[in-house]
C-alpha cells in the first residue's frame, strides 16, 4: 500500500512534537498513574472524603478505594440507567417506560445509599433525567424536545415530588458543589437559581456555561461574550472576553480564583474577575480540554489534548495528551502526559482533591491519579 506524503500534516505533528518536547525542558515530570480502566465510557466520578471515588460507567457504579482497588456497587437491570451523586455517597437507579421515544419519561426511580440499600422509590413521574447532590436531595428534570416551552424540573422528598418549577427549554441542571443550590440553565431564560425545596431564589439572563465554587456561594457564568461572577444572587464582577469562545469555566472552592479555558488560551482572575495570568498553547494542533483551581494561591491545572488534524483516522486522531500544573503567578511547574484508546472532546478533564495536593484525572474510559509536590 503506497501512502501520500501531506507535507502539511508532517509539519502540524513535528510542531506538536517540538512543542511538547520544549515543555518538557522547563517544567518537571509528574507522575500520572493509571488506577481504573473500564471498556465502556465513563461518565461520572465523585471524589469522597475518605479518599475513595465512585466511578458511574455504562455498565454500572463501582468504588475505586484509596489503594486503588475497586469494587461494584451496582449494575443496571434490563432497561435500567445509573445516576452517581455528587461526592459519591448515592445513586440512583431509573427504569424508563416501555416502548416511548427518545427522552422517555420515568416508570420508577430509586434512591440507594453507597452500600446499594434501597432509601425511597417513586412510581411513574414525567422526568427523564436526575441530579442527586452529595447530601441526597433529588431534582427530576421533564424535558420534551417537541414541546420545550413545558419543560421543568421536579423536588423530591423522600419519593414525594415537593415542587415543580417550569422552566422552559431548560438545556441542563446541577446542584452548586455544596448541594446548597440546584443551577438550571434555560435557552431562553438564562440561569436559574433554586434552593433544596424548589424556591426559586435569583437568576442571570444570558448565561451558556457556569460553574459553581462550595465555599463563597460564588457562581461563574460565560455569556454574551462575557464572564460574570455572582454572589448572593447580584453581579459582583463582569469582563469582557473579547470573542475567546469558551470551552470550559471552574472556580476555586473557597471563590478566591476562577479560570477559563477556550481551545488555545487559559485565563486565569481573582474573585472580582482582575485578570491575573493567561497561557497558550505552544502549537495549533494541542488544545485544552479542561480546568480546575485549587483554593487560596494553590495550583491551576489543566488538560490538554494533541490532534493529529482531519486527514488521520478519527480513531487515532487524539493519541495523547498532558495534565500540566501552573503556580499561583502562571509558572508552569509540573507536567505529565498519557496517551489514549479512546477520545472525547473532555478528555483528559482534571480535577483537583480538597487538599490541593492531589488531582484525579479521567479520560474516556481510564482514572488516573496524580500526587502534586
Amino acid at each position: 500500500m503506497h501512502h501520500r506524503y501531506r507535507p502539511g500534516r508532517l509539519i502540524a505533528v513535528l510542531g506538536a512534537l517540538l512543542a511538547f518536547s520544549s515543555i518538557a525542558c522547563v517544567a518537571a515530570d509528574l507522575a500520572v498513574k493509571r488506577v481504573y480502566t473500564a471498556s465502556e465510557d465513563i461518565f461520572k466520578i465523585a471524589q469522597r472524603p475518605d479518599g475513595s471515588i465512585g466511578i458511574c460507567r455504562q455498565g454500572g457504579v463501582d468504588l475505586l478505594d484509596a489503594g486503588g482497588i475497586a469494587r461494584s456497587v451496582a449494575r443496571p437491570g434490563e432497561g435500567e440507567i445509573l445516576y452517581l451523586a455528587d461526592g459519591g455517597a448515592y445513586h440512583g437507579v431509573v427504569r424508563h417506560r416501555a416502548g416511548a421515544a427518545d427522552f422517555a419519561p420515568t416508570a420508577s426511580f430509586e434512591l440507594r445509599d453507597g452500600e446499594g440499600r434501597l432509601l425511597w422509590r417513586t412510581g411513574e413521574t414525567e422526568d427523564v433525567t436526575y441530579a442527586i447532590s452529595r447530601s441526597g436531595d433529588v431534582v427530576g428534570m421533564s424535558l420534551n424536545i417537541n414541546a420545550p416551552e413545558r419543560n421543568a424540573i421536579h423536588f423530591y422528598d423522600r419519593g414525594l415530588i415537593v415542587a415543580e418549577a417550569p422552566v422552559p427549554y431548560l438545556e441542563t441542571g446541577r446542584f452548586d458543589p455544596a448541594g446548597s443550590l440546584f443551577l438550571a440553565v434555560s435557552a431562553r431564560d438564562g440561569l436559574r437559581a433554586f434552593d433544596k425545596r424548589g424556591s426559586e431564589i435569583w437568576s442571570e439572563p444570558d448565561v451558556r456555561l457556569f460553574a459553581a465554587g462550595e465555599e463563597a456561594g460564588t457562581v461563574a457564568v460565560v455569556g454574551q461574550g462575557g464572564l460574570r461572577v455572582i454572589r448572593g444572587g447580584a453581579v459582583a464582577g463582569a469582563v469582557d472576553l473579547g470573542g475567546l469562545l469558551v470551552r470550559r469555566v471552574a472556580v476555586a472552592p473557597d471563590g478566591s480564583r476562577i479560570a477559563i479555558a477556550g481551545k488555545h488560551e487559559i485565563r486565569v482572575y481573582d474573585g472580582s474577575l482582575a485578570h491575573l495570568w493567561s497561557t497558550r498553547t505552544e502549537s495549533e494542533a494541542l488544545s485544552w480540554t479542561s480546568v480546575d483551581v485549587a483554593s487560596g494561591d494553590g495550583y491551576v491545572m489543566a488538560g490538554l489534548a494533541r490532534d493529529l488534524g482531519p486527514g488521520t483516522d478519527p480513531d487515532s486522531r487524539h493519541p495523547d495528551g498532558e495534565v500540566r500544573a501552573y503556580d499561583a503567578t502562571g509558572t508552569l511547574l509540573h507536567r505529565g502526559s498519557m496517551s489514549f484508546s479512546t477520545w472525547n472532546i473532555w478528555t483528559p478533564t482534571v480535577l483537583i482533591d480538597r487538599s490541593g495536593k492531589g488531582a484525579t484525572i479521567t479520560t474516556r474510559r481510564a482514572v488516573y491519579r496524580t500526587v502534586l509536590p
